[in-house]
């Protein structure tokens, strides 16, 4: 056992204090990396869910409009043509996904439900559209 700093010092092998001082950019950079990825995932994942809330609920007002907009119209005796549009928008107002699946393109579902909505206005000579925060769509 060591008792003086000069057997302390000839126990450290000097191969292992060079590699300290060689490798020492190194292992501060890997900590700061992975100092800054743990920051930056708990973060990432705040704002991800606060875009994902916000933009889920603008898609949800969206689709309650329309589905009001066809019950309105339902309940106005429309014409045969027009009838079918209605009806296929209030289903696709039903049957839109309530929850995250890989296998529903919600996009996909949206617009759809965007183009007969479209249709049905057309087909109604009315003007009339959804809007949000500014935004028309």
């Amino acid at each position: 056992m060591p008792n003086t700093l000069s057997d302390k010092i000839q126990e450290v092998d000097i191969n292992d204090v060079f590699d300290d001082i060689l490798f020492s950019e190194e292992k501060v950079v890997e900590k700061g990396y992975q100092q800054g990825f743990a920051a930056g995932s708990s973060q990432d994942s705040v704002d991800g869910y606060h875009l994902g809330y916000h933009r889920g609920a603008e898609i949800g007002s969206e689709i309650g409009f329309y589905q009001a907009f066809s019950q309105h119209y339902l309940n106005e005796n429309p014409p045969e043509k027009v009838l079918k549009n209605l009806e296929a928008l209030s289903h696709g107002c039903c049957e839109f996904p309530r929850i995250n699946c890989e296998s529903t393109d919600i996009f996909e579902a949206i617009e759809k439900l965007r183009g007969l909505y479209k249709k049905i206005a057309t087909q109604l000579k009315i003007k009339t559209s959804f809007k949000k925060e500014g935004i028309q769509f």
